[in-house]
């Protein structure tokens, strides 16, 4: 990582983070609601990626521990210390701040939804309400976290490519598995990767504004 910050044209971030915001409020209220339609679009999403190959399902199951919560939590600690060691603090506080508070709402949410799982195969375990799926805020902001980072701290295009590609790759394939798997509806997982979109849309809006205010201060 190049400690000296690449320009980043991040106003349109703020209109992002409103937008994922007022759409992951809309599904919360399908969701509380129980329209109609959510059942219709979990049913579709789970009748077109039916599958119940054991050797995919293993794989399935193996790749899904990728997202969980201490997965993911050891990752950001480890993440943070080496920001802080590498003296960006701004970097540092911005991650940690997004990672808390992007959990910290799903697991209000979850509390005050309090929607039921699927039902499971006993191969595969879960505690918890079902909305949102924690595996997918958590991969999401973490994800969009890291692809911020990426942004303004590796300056070779070939390597900030393959390194964002990744991450993209990464967050989809978590929420899959926990479709793929059957212990969240497929309704879940799109609220948990548009509240992880919503905060860390807005988080990265705040960090490049701090940036920039900063760089303007000690250019």
């Amino acid at each position: 990582m190049n400690t000296k910050e690449n320009k980043v044209n991040y106003q349109p971030l703020l209109i992002f983070g409103g937008a994922f915001s007022l759409f992951f409020a809309f599904w919360v209220y399908l969701i509380a609601s129980k329209n109609p339609f959510i059942k219709s679009f979990d049913t579709v999403v789970y009748n077109a990626i039916r599958n119940n190959n054991p050797v995919e399902r293993q794989l399935a199951f193996y790749w899904t521990q990728l997202g969980n919560t201490l997965t993911i939590t050891v990752f950001t600690v480890v993440l943070v210390l080496f920001l802080v060691y590498q003296r960006n603090y701004i970097h540092a506080v911005f991650a940690s701040l997004t990672m808390i508070a992007a959990n910290a709402c799903n697991s209000i949410i979850k509390n005050i939804i309090q929607r039921q799982r699927p039902r499971m195969d006993k191969a595969v375990h879960a505690d918890g309400f079902s909305f949102p799926s924690g595996h997918s805020v958590g991969s999401m902001t973490l994800a969009l976290v890291l692809i911020a980072l990426i942004v303004v701290l590796v300056k070779k295009k070939p390597v900030k490519t393959w390194l964002i590609v990744f991450c993209v790759f990464f967050t989809l394939s978590i929420g899959f598995t926990r479709m793929y798997l059957h212990v969240h509806w497929p309704s879940d997982v799109l609220g948990g990767w548009c509240e992880g979109l919503a905060f860390s849309s807005l988080a990265s809006w705040l960090f490049f504004k701090a940036l920039d205010k900063k760089n303007k201060l000690n250019p």
